[in-house]
């Protein structure tokens, strides 16, 4: 039986694949066909596939809600998945969010939580609980939106690790049999995009960055296989505003911002602030807020991707000047947190290297804070050109001109209240979750009709 079902799930994707020896990204070669049969050869996992396979006759019969607009957003995307899925079923979906982390592993600073998590420290329990709940996918939901470069499955255990991309995901492939549709968030600039044409694009991003020389986290090779991969499973590819470069374009790909949501009302530019989170403050005393997720990880040897080092010296010159400026600096709190302190800052600095924006501008501009953040317009084609990015109200710096935009914006109050307003208003339409989920309803629309999600 095992062996009959191995041969049927490499004859279901091998048309699409078209396998030879070896098939190419670019003119890098991925994997051979003979690797397929050791790599994919995930025997506890066939096997419950197996057994499963004999219980698929009601599965493939009319699915529970079968004319409901359906979604399960798997893995945590930020706290974004969260409040998307609120939205949606504020607007009569049946979605939710659904974790398998830890609740209190690593990356828990920067969720909100989640709909269900199917996590459980023992290993056993927690892979009952995902494989009850995929069953029920089976049959409840007509579309699974992920995130997460490698995590193209339920289970953990399918993950990919290492630079090829290679695990089958078998669940997936289910229910692609079955007729869902995929759809995935982009989580950066490594995503289905080279090292190489990433650094071209940013006119030498790459070299500030950390991971630019750590092959296990980012290279060519990684990057390309994972995006082929991608692209042959996934119905939809969302790009949250990421330039059009490689995987990240095509006509998969929906470019404009579609899951990035946030919830207008917890980055409310009036909410109150608890007494904890209260900044001392000298009378016209202005505060500069800067802020790095896991610095410790993503700041050694002199590369900092995001440019502490030149807000720092730009405050350092301001103070040595005369003006009466301080930074406020933070990392590692949690994100729920994070808001208050931003809400009380004259300004926020995000990047200054990278090129688009990202969790920090956003939640700085729904909070109608004023936000440098360094801005790369360029596209291949013009055709390309996104209108979120033509009308960004950031204002863009980079770490050699920092020290002029951040003096500039810092002497004129009213120029920074104007573009506080026009940054919420911007926030409002591009990533409230409304919005975000307005634009999903209508692109998963396309998806069940047959039509590419259609990026602008």
């Amino acid at each position: 039986m095992l062996k009959n079902m191995f041969q049927r799930a490499l004859s279901m994707i091998a048309e699409d694949l078209r396998f030879g020896k070896v098939f190419w990204i670019g003119a890098f070669a991925i994997v051979r066909r003979s690797q397929l049969l050791q790599l994919y050869g995930r025997i506890a996992q066939l096997e419950w596939f197996a057994i499963r396979e004999k219980e698929s006759t009601q599965e493939f019969g009319t699915p529970v809600n079968a004319d409901k607009r359906s979604v399960v957003f798997l893995h945590n995307s930020y706290y974004n998945f969260y409040y998307l899925a609120r939205a949606l079923r504020k607007r009569g979906w049946d979605a939710i969010s659904v974790s398998v982390e830890d609740p209190n592993g690593p990356n828990a600073n920067f969720y909100h939580g989640n709909d269900l998590s199917l996590y459980d420290p023992s290993p056993t329990q927690m892979r009952a609980n995902i494989e009850h709940f995929f069953n029920e996918s089976t049959r409840r939901f007509h579309m699974v939106h992920f995130y997460g470069k490698g995590h193209m499955s339920f289970f953990p255990s399918e993950f990919d690790s290492g630079d090829s991309s290679t695990r089958l995901p078998l669940d997936f492939l289910k229910l692609k049999q079955r007729g869902t549709k995929v759809g995935y968030s982009v989580c950066g600039c490594l995503d289905g995009v080279s090292q190489t044409t990433f650094n071209s694009w940013s006119v030498g991003c790459c070299d500030r960055c950390v991971w630019q020389n750590n092959p296990v986290v980012c290279n060519d090779r990684s990057n390309l296989a994972w995006g082929h991969k991608v692209a042959m499973f996934c119905d939809l590819i969302s790009c949250e505003g990421f330039p059009a470069l490689d995987y990240q374009s095509g006509p998969k790909a929906y470019r404009e911002p579609l899951t990035t949501a946030i919830d207008p009302e917890i980055w409310n530019p009036n909410l109150a602030i608890p007494e904890q989170f209260r900044l001392a403050r000298e009378e016209g005393e202005l505060i500069v807020y800067h802020a790095v997720g896991n610095f410790e990880l993503r700041a050694s040897g002199g590369r900092n991707l995001k440019g502490t080092g030149a807000v720092v010296k730009a405050v350092d010159r301001l103070r040595s000047e005369g003006m009466n400026v301080r930074l406020e600096f933070r990392s590692n709190v949690p994100n729920i947190d994070v808001r208050y302190f931003q809400v009380q800052a004259d300004v926020i600095v995000d990047q200054l290297n990278h090129g688009r924006y990202g969790a920090t501008a956003r939640e700085g501009m729904m909070l109608g804070r004023p936000t440098i953040c360094h801005i790369n317009k360029a596209e291949r084609s013009p055709e390309d050109r996104l209108e979120s990015i033509e009308t960004c109200p950031l204002v863009s710096a980079n770490e050699e001109t920092v020290y002029d935009v951040l003096r500039d914006l810092l002497l004129d109050a009213e120029r920074r209240r104007r573009i506080g307003i026009e940054s919420r208003k911007f926030a409002m339409k591009w990533h409230s979750a409304d919005s975000c989920a307005e634009r999903f309803e209508q692109v998963y629309d396309r998806l069940m009709m047959g039509f590419p999600p259609a990026s602008n």
